[in-house]
């Protein structure tokens, strides 16, 4: 008798701490509803961003703990966003394999924060922090493989964004940082593989500094336009690989699909990838 009273007890419990959980989520979820926006755009983003990873941990995962967490996130950055930081990943409960590209990447975040993303990217910047807080709170259940590979992926193509933002834009890419291909082909050429073994033993000297790489994928304006997009992005990916075939650390490139490049519709110049190294003061 004994031993099923305490059963029951710890269930009673466990109920009762769901259920107020749950009535937490929804206050401040309503709370929220309720806050006017600051006005600052990257305030405005970031709460927005938080109430949507909310409603998605409410709504479709059942989570209300996960939930609460983001919808006083975004209460936050409603009210004094400039010290709603990035996930402290001490708070959480990250496996040890997991933990040290975490801590890089939170590391680039923040020096970013420091070098004025929020007000140079204000957009980009909100929508890196938010999925980096993403990752770290899926990371940290470690079950749902899918949306732990789309924050972290969200993260790393929106902080490339971020720096090229902090650069000052696109810069002019020299001949020697560019891979051309030929006409509807995403593959390398033979050619070209001097140029990654280039890229490549730059970027290992480079391998305990913060730089990074944007990889931008460019196609003419021959045919359908989704379809040079998609071919831009296959294009980039594949430089991606040869990299991370020469030693390149995956983490440390970004891809961007550009699509077509204005210009005459047939132009060899144009089918081509970029390498950017995102660097900046």
């Amino acid at each position: 008798m004994k031993s099923k009273f305490l059963v029951s007890s710890v269930k009673l419990s466990a109920a009762m701490a769901l259920l107020l959980m749950s009535g937490c989520a929804e206050y401040h979820k309503r709370v929220l509803d309720c806050t006017e926006p600051k006005g600052n755009e990257f305030c405005d983003t970031l709460a927005k961003e938080y109430k949507i990873l909310g409603d998605t941990e409410q709504s479709i995962m059942y989570d209300e703990i996960s939930a609460d967490y983001y919808y006083r996130k975004a209460l936050k950055a409603s009210k004094e966003c400039d010290s709603v930081l990035p996930a402290c990943l001490e708070d959480w409960d990250i496996p040890e394999d997991k933990l040290a590209e975490l801590q890089t990447a939170r590391a680039r975040l923040v020096r970013a924060l420091a070098n004025g993303a929020r007000r140079d990217a204000p957009k980009m910047t909100a929508y890196a922090q938010a999925h980096f807080d993403c990752w770290v709170e899926q990371q940290a259940e470690g079950w749902q493989k899918l949306d732990i590979a789309h924050c972290r992926s969200e993260f790393y193509a929106s902080m490339a964004e971020v720096e090229v933002m902090l650069m000052g834009g696109f810069t002019n890419v020299s001949p020697s940082n560019m891979v051309f291909f030929d006409l509807e082909s995403a593959k390398v050429k033979d050619e070209d593989k001097k140029t990654l073994e280039n890229v490549a033993q730059e970027a290992l000297a480079k391998e305990n500094s913060t730089a990074h790489i944007l990889l931008v994928g460019r196609t003419d304006k021959a045919g359908d336009a989704k379809y040079n997009e998609n071919l831009s992005s296959q294009r980039a990916m594949n430089v991606k690989k040869e990299l991370v075939r020469r030693g390149v650390s995956p983490e440390r490139i970004a891809i961007k699909a550009e699509g077509e490049t204005p210009g005459p519709n047939v132009d060899t110049h144009n089918r081509r990838v970029d390498i950017i190294f995102l660097e900046y003061k």
